[in-house]
């Protein structure tokens, strides 16, 4: 039994009390004992149902089909990311041992030397606004094929270059 959230627990449990409580004002026809004991009946049964209620609400989201992983010895092949408005194909590069203190532009200009650069992202730490020393770039195929070859273990700005196709797919 996959274990449920404690809010979908409460949730069922309130639900269930909902329905107790309407049932058992239905009954106030009968006398006091038989209302208690209908009371007491349901409180029972929600404490002894809730678990499993919830279990099998929120069983659907953790028993989906996990995707099949790619073993570490097949090549992943580059993903074609998506399209940009004038219809054109344009490819993602992960681009790893950035100096902190590069620019978008700079890396821009770089990687535009082997073809069209559609856009240039560099991760930021969240909490702390600085940049984390990697990026992507998104490129036409050709001249981001080009560009992996040239620019990956090559130096810049001091450090070396770690360059891949970057393993993220799009739904177009």
């Amino acid at each position: 039994m996959t274990r449920a959230t404690p809010a979908s627990q409460i949730l069922v449990a309130a639900i269930i009390a909902i329905v107790a409580g309407l049932l058992s004002g239905l009954m106030t026809s009968f006398d006091n004992t038989t209302t208690i004991s209908l009371v007491g009946l349901f409180s029972f049964l929600s404490g002894l149902l809730t678990p499993w209620i919830a279990a099998a609400i929120s069983a659907p989201k953790s028993k989906r089909a996990a995707k099949p992983k790619a073993s570490k010895r097949e090549t992943v092949k580059p993903a074609v990311s998506g399209h940009n408005p004038d219809g054109s194909d344009q490819m993602t590069l992960y681009v790893g041992n950035l100096p902190f203190k590069t620019s978008e532009e700079s890396v821009e200009e770089t990687f535009a030397r082997y073809g069209e650069v559609f856009a240039v992202r560099l991760v930021k730490d969240r909490r702390t606004g600085k940049r984390k020393g990697y990026g992507f770039v998104e490129m036409e195929p050709v001249g981001a094929e080009l560009a992996l070859s040239k620019l990956n273990d090559s130096e810049y700005e001091g450090r070396t270059l770690k360059v891949r196709f970057a393993n993220t797919e799009r739904k177009e």
